[in-house]
């Protein structure tokens, strides 16, 4: 028989209740457990490794946009379940109190924004490499001039195309960094995924910037044209930049 527990999703710095009408994992209902002036949202859960699924991450994230809706929140690191009430206010919101008090402050009246931008088409942007650079083009046509293309020399151009490719995804992603200044207090790069990727950022923004920082998109999508294409995620609680780990 699997042991019974309570599922953390996160701390947040009010007193709200956690409506009636929404289910967390495990198809269980939502609660807030208070102390002074913060709380965690909790549902009942059987104490076991949640399984990192679409449905499990979705219900975690739709748990903490409900309370950031209301509160600012901290996020807890997905799976993480207690075996008791006692053990979340005793080791978490009584124990730990100074530490979130400090974490909630930094986020406080904030929000996650994320932006990737991309090439519609690789081979366009290969091109205009080609074009760019007289001494990869001058290479190119040499090798496909000739009758026995050496491997050395075919690493070689590969190794130019993607010094340029990189140098080419840093100069855009500068001008789209800088058409945002002023509008985050905190930023990350994230992992680029493949050469059609030119930017994979998130942002952490007042509140208030937020309409201004959505002209901002609006504005850049508008000057880049069909050129490229960015995809624009949020508001979303702040999990990139602050993640309770509870053990």
């Amino acid at each position: 028989m699997t042991a019974s527990g309570w599922y953390i999703y996160g701390i947040i710095n009010s007193n709200l209740k956690a409506p009636v009408d929404m289910l967390g994992l495990s198809e269980q209902p939502l609660e807030t457990l208070e102390y002074k002036d913060i709380g965690a949202i909790v549902s009942p859960s059987p104490i076991f490794e949640y399984p990192i699924t679409r449905t499990n991450t979705l219900t975690h994230q739709r748990v903490m946009e409900m309370a950031m809706t209301k509160a600012d929140v901290l996020p807890v690191r997905f799976g993480t379940v207690a075996e008791s009430k006692d053990e979340i206010f005793e080791n978490v919101l009584k124990g730990r109190y100074d530490e979130i008090q400090m974490e909630l402050k930094r986020v406080e009246k904030k929000i996650e924004l994320g932006l990737k931008a991309l090439w519609p088409d690789e081979q366009v942007v290969y091109q205009e490499i080609v074009e760019e650079n007289k001494d990869i083009c001058s290479l190119r046509d040499r090798l496909m001039k000739s009758r026995n293309v050496r491997q050395r020399e075919q690493m070689r151009l590969g190794e130019k195309v993607k010094k340029a490719l990189e140098k080419k995804k840093l100069k855009l992603e500068n001008r789209i960094l800088e058409s945002f200044q002023g509008l985050w207090c905190e930023h990350k790069r994230d992992r680029l995924f493949g050469d059609r990727m030119i930017m994979n950022a998130v942002f952490l923004v007042n509140r208030e910037k937020e309409a201004a920082f959505d002209r901002a998109v609006k504005r850049m999508d508008q000057a880049m044209g069909e050129q490229i294409r960015f995809k624009y995620v949020g508001p979303v609680p702040p999990n990139n930049f602050v993640e309770l780990i509870i053990n």
